[in-house]
């Protein structure tokens, strides 16, 4: 009798703090793949005036990877890719292997859809607010 009582005694606080703490399910989590919204060619032509000298940008995303290519620079492929969407953005993760001077890292990609556009932002500033617009051009 003893023996139930203590173990009653020792099962009830625990059974208290379990469902006192809440249960919630993070539906923005994670999930593998590129959204479809961004699928497809994209490209900005750059902008060359006295002020700016920004050359061309382009980005290709299909179902398993995606890529951006900058004006002179190696293409950057990142295969396997993760995404997350919040508030109109869309967050673009994953490793980009070595490719000619590129020595490959994590990436992290920020890009908003607004209308037909995309405005593409990295984490390390490299991209900072680019308007890409759909390639007509089949490829």
């Amino acid at each position: 009798m003893k023996i139930k009582r203590f173990m009653f005694a020792l099962v009830l606080p625990l059974l208290g703090v379990g469902l006192a703490m809440p249960v919630t399910a993070h539906a923005s989590g994670w999930k593998r793949g590129t959204p479809k919204a961004v699928r497809g060619s994209w490209f900005n032509k750059g902008v060359h005036n006295k002020k700016k000298n920004i050359g061309w940008t382009a980005f290709g995303a299909d179902k398993h990877s995606f890529g951006v290519g900058h004006m002179g620079m190696p293409s950057v492929t990142v295969y396997h890719p993760f995404y997350k969407y919040a508030h109109h953005t869309y967050f673009l993760k994953g490793y980009a292997p070595k490719n000619g001077l590129w020595l490959g890292s994590n990436l992290l990609f920020k890009v908003v859809k607004k209308g037909k556009h995309l405005h593409l932002v990295s984490n390390k500033g490299t991209y900072e607010n680019v308007t890409l617009y759909r390639d007509k051009v089949r490829r």
